[in-house]
């Protein structure tokens, strides 16, 4: 274990998660006394799957909770003890489950009136003016809950709640209605002055959090577990997740990058939110790490309907990944005061009642917005052609992306989303990835130009921005999930990446 590691993993658990897998089992952080036990991932390296990993937490005298077969992976309790007597295996690794901090919120400096110009910015009006609205794609909402507001009336075509609340389509928190008004809201609720993305697409309500905002890695990835499972019988062909944590280890080992590996895998079409850490190099946080998924970062569309005046917020976290070296985020789109549906009586809407326009709509910033935007577009662009594979709707956003505001790879990606110029790509010539390393790995688009990195189907190490360690591997093979769930420390609701409520602009890491 590095002397970089120790560092890392001080500075995280003061002020946030520290998802450790990949680490040696003797890094993990361990009950003080030998006899108290604490909550732990397991996984066997060695090819046995979940069998195995619960067959080396007997063995020790741990006890297994339940187990996630398609990452070989069991939740387990443990003692100091048990978890030194697993070091003895190196083909075992052994994850701590650390709770999140709540961070204080940041004070705003200015404001500026809100708006709802992302659609006119993205081209999405245009796609309307030709009739496609997202109509036929149903995108799953992984989040607090969707309230069944006017706005999505006969839209709400399934969900599931996951936090023993008991309906997916009450939202006590808050966030998850903003979310969904912004990929599919119809603007029923503001007579058209706010409207989503794609208002004709469905939704799917995936409830994992409630009213205060929290949740933890195991409803998470049964969240997504859900999704993969369901997603034919529900016709969902968008996931978005508008959250994320620091990561700590490689994409390849990281739980929740190989939960959302094994939904783009399934044929969904995954995109994340890169995070609110900004503006350090090294904030993308995970699954936004991830290679396979879409990444969206935020900028500023100063409330105008023309692009030419964009800019960075200052909040969107900035690649490379750490600790891969990825590039990202992939693309940028609007992230500042916007405006999108209140959940009315909700946490956010009782803490910041300035945040309201109207009686119906809300305002806030942050990329978990930049994500739901990205979501909606991705439906329209599954619309016009249902053929699409999660890797060519990735492949016509890069393409397609206008120039962003500064022109980075790790600041704005590819550039701004933008629909016409993602249609004008046609169809392209991507093909599918099934393993991700910096050595030999298959590129997902042949065709796609990744800063001109991305070279046929070989990788060219000019698109790998780290120190030049060594992975170890094998990815795990992931296609689907029992949904049981995990027992986990509570992460605190500052983790998801709403930024701010109060329609003031952001000048800090959390909202």
């Amino acid at each position: 274990m590095s002397v970089w590691w120790r560092r890392r993993l001080a500075a995280v658990v003061m002020g946030g998660l520290a998802i450790a897998l990949g680490v040696p089992v003797a890094a993990a952080a361990a009950p003080s006394t030998a006899s108290a036990t604490a909550a732990y991932v397991v996984s066997d390296t060695s090819g046995g799957g979940s069998s195995a990993a619960a067959a080396d937490v007997s063995a020790v005298g741990g006890a297994v909770v339940s187990s996630v077969d398609a990452l070989g992976a069991v939740s387990a309790t443990l003692s100091s003890s048990q978890v030194a007597a697993l070091g003895s295996n190196p083909s075992v690794v052994v994850t701590p489950d650390v709770a999140i901090s709540a961070e204080d919120a940041s004070t705003p400096t200015t404001s500026r009136a809100p708006a709802a110009v992302f659609p006119q910015q993205t081209g999405a009006t245009q796609l309307w003016s030709q009739g496609d609205t997202g109509s036929g794609v149903n995108v799953a909402v992984v989040d607090t809950g969707i309230d069944n507001l006017p706005d999505f009336a006969g839209r709400l075509v399934g969900g599931v709640d996951l936090t023993g609340e008991g309906n997916p389509f009450q939202d006590d928190y808050g966030h998850g209605t903003f979310v969904a008004g912004l990929i599919a809201g119809s603007g029923a609720s503001s007579n058209g002055a706010y409207v989503g993305e794609a208002p004709g697409a469905g939704l799917v309500s995936v409830k994992v959090a409630g009213a205060n905002g929290q949740t933890d890695l195991a409803t998470l990835l049964a969240g997504i577990g859900w999704v993969i499972q369901n997603h034919v019988a529900l016709h969902i062909g968008v996931l978005n997740i508008s959250f994320g944590v620091v990561p700590f280890e490689s994409t390849v080992v990281n739980p929740l990058d190989q939960a959302v590996e094994a939904a783009w895998r399934s044929g969904l079409v995954v995109v994340t939110a890169a995070g609110n850490a900004g503006p350090f190099n090294g904030t993308i946080l995970s699954p936004g790490d991830d290679p396979l998924v879409i990444t969206a970062g935020a900028l500023d569309d100063q409330g105008s309907t023309s692009s030419s005046g964009d800019t960075m917020t200052t909040f969107s976290s900035v690649g490379p990944t750490d600790p891969d070296g990825w590039f990202k985020p992939d693309l940028v789109t609007s992230g500042r005061s916007v405006v999108s549906l209140r959940a009315p009586g909700s946490t956010v809407d009782q803490q910041f009642p300035t945040a309201r326009i109207g009686t119906g709509n809300f305002v806030g910033s942050g990329t978990s917005f930049s994500a739901a935007i990205t979501s909606g577009a991705a439906a329209l662009l599954l619309e016009t052609n249902h053929g699409l594979s999660p890797d060519g709707v990735k492949a016509r956003l890069l393409l397609g992306a206008a120039p962003g505001p500064v022109g980075s790879p790790f600041v704005d990606g590819h550039g701004e989303l933008n629909l016409p110029g993602a249609l004008a790509t046609g169809p392209g010539n991507s093909v599918h990835l099934s393993s991700v390393s910096p050595s030999g790995a298959t590129a997902w688009g042949q065709t796609v130009s990744l800063f001109q990195t991305w070279l046929d189907s070989s990788w060219n190490p000019a698109n790998y921005y780290g120190n030049g360690s060594a992975w170890n591997g094998s990815a795990w093979n992931g296609s689907a999930w029992n949904g049981s769930a995990w027992n986990g420390t509570p992460w605190n609701g500052t983790s998801w990446n709403g930024t701010s409520w109060n329609g003031t602009s952001w000048n800090g890491t959390s909202w």
